[in-house]
């Protein structure tokens, strides 16, 4: 990103990005989809959709008990966020 704006993306506001980001997105015909900082992305089974109540920020790997699918934190909250993402822009079409 510094190659693109020739100056560190901390020395830029977070408002200011956000617009950047927007402005570069709607030049290359692509969309920012937000997603609430409290969704459970690491929580939810990507799967079946299962939530659980609770895990510790040191669990890499959970096993689903409804499912039984093995889990890894970063690889679920992503496979997630994704699926929210893609519900948003074909709702939005």
């Amino acid at each position: 990103m510094q190659r693109l704006w020739g100056r560190k993306i901390s020395d830029l506001a977070f408002g200011e990005f956000i617009q950047i980001l927007e402005w570069v997105a709607k030049k290359k015909h692509k969309q920012v989809v937000f997603i609430d900082q409290w969704y459970p992305s690491t929580k939810t089974c990507s799967h079946c959709g299962h939530i659980r109540k609770k895990i510790d920020l040191s669990v890499r790997l959970w096993r689903c008990p409804e499912c039984q699918l093995v889990h890894g934190r970063e690889d679920n909250a992503a496979c997630n966020i994704q699926a929210v993402a893609d519900l948003f822009v074909v709702d939005s079409q």
